[in-house]
């Protein structure tokens, strides 16, 4: 379902407490809360995943994403790796890294850029989730006021992009737990490459 984080920024949005919701959008369900919408996305980041520490036969690597299980166990079917589940924010998963609890972690590389976080990373060469690197503003429906602010900041290619991409999760029914991979690029015509498990 939708993460508490979410939910949280959206009911303080209509309650009228906050004007404006920044959220990041690969965290938003393909079902926008009745009375708000997605008015503006800010020119996407990195959509790519990246690997912290070493990969090799027999490692453990954590993420408790099912999109990027599912594509690591065939990426790396010949190397007999160990998924173990890992949570906590970025800095702390890094620690349970340097403290040997896993050979490996992915994170998005957006995230770690964000942060001014530099370490060696892996680029790994797995479809990313629908709007990953992508902030998306949020505002109400019906406050017209804000809505024409808030759009000055929108990029269009991105907002596009993103379009297609939470089309293809809307139409599934997904949200951030759901194992769907998908990344457009280009404009006109836009290209989109997707993965789903069930």
């Amino acid at each position: 379902g939708k993460g508490v984080f979410c939910s949280a920024i959206e009911k303080e949005l209509l309650d009228g407490n906050i004007d404006v919701a920044v959220h990041s959008l690969k965290d938003m369900p393909g079902l926008e809360t009745s009375g708000t919408q997605i008015t503006a996305m800010l020119k996407r980041n990195s959509p790519h995943d990246v690997i912290l520490g070493k990969v090799g036969y027999g490692c453990t690597i954590g993420t408790s994403s099912p999109r990027r299980t599912a594509q690591l166990t065939d990426l790396y079917k010949n190397l007999d790796i160990k998924i173990k589940p890992i949570r906590g924010n970025i800095d702390t998963r890094i620690k349970k890294l340097d403290n040997g609890e896993y050979d490996a972690i992915v994170l998005a590389e957006a995230g770690l850029k964000a942060l001014d976080i530099t370490r060696t990373t892996i680029k790994i060469p797995i479809i990313p989730a629908v709007g990953q690197g992508i902030i998306a503003l949020q505002t109400r429906c019906n406050d017209e006021q804000t809505i024409d602010i808030v759009k000055k900041a929108n990029d269009k290619k991105t907002y596009a992009q993103a379009k297609i991409e939470r089309a293809l999760l809307k139409g599934l029914g997904g949200d951030c737990h759901t194992k769907l991979a998908a990344h457009a690029t280009g404009s006109n015509p836009i290209t989109l490459k997707a993965m789903y498990y069930d």
